[in-house]
């Protein structure tokens, strides 16, 4: 019975262990990063630019929903989700992190990492 136990006890441990290991954020900033939607037709006036994102490691960012604005923002990353808020324009955007190179916004816009 008490090596019934400790199995037991072993096997709990493993995956409370192995589910904690899962549980990680899907991107990291450590320097800033700036995705930007790709758009098929050339840009001819200001207020036709796609979307932008610049993200900085302190939570900070700024933020275009389109057109030639960036507005202050702070955002946040749980698992491969991110959520952008924007107080000035008293709304939030969530974006689904596809790869570190890649994020699409609820509305499936896709933005991708500007390299330098």
């Amino acid at each position: 019975m008490e090596r019934m136990k400790m199995m037991s006890f072993c096997f709990l441990l493993v995956l409370t262990l192995g589910m904690g290991a899962c549980k990680k954020d899907g991107m990291v900033i450590r320097q800033e990063k700036e995705f930007i939607q790709v758009l098929n037709q050339p840009v001819t006036s200001l207020g036709d630019g796609g979307m932008n994102l610049i993200l900085k490691p302190d939570g900070m960012a700024n933020f275009s929903p389109g057109g030639d604005i960036l507005w202050s923002a702070t955002y946040t990353i749980n698992r491969n989700k991110i959520t952008v808020k924007v107080p000035q324009l008293n709304t939030s955007y969530t974006f689904n992190i596809i790869s570190d190179e890649e994020i699409q916004s609820n509305s499936g816009i896709v933005l991708k990492l500007l390299k330098p």
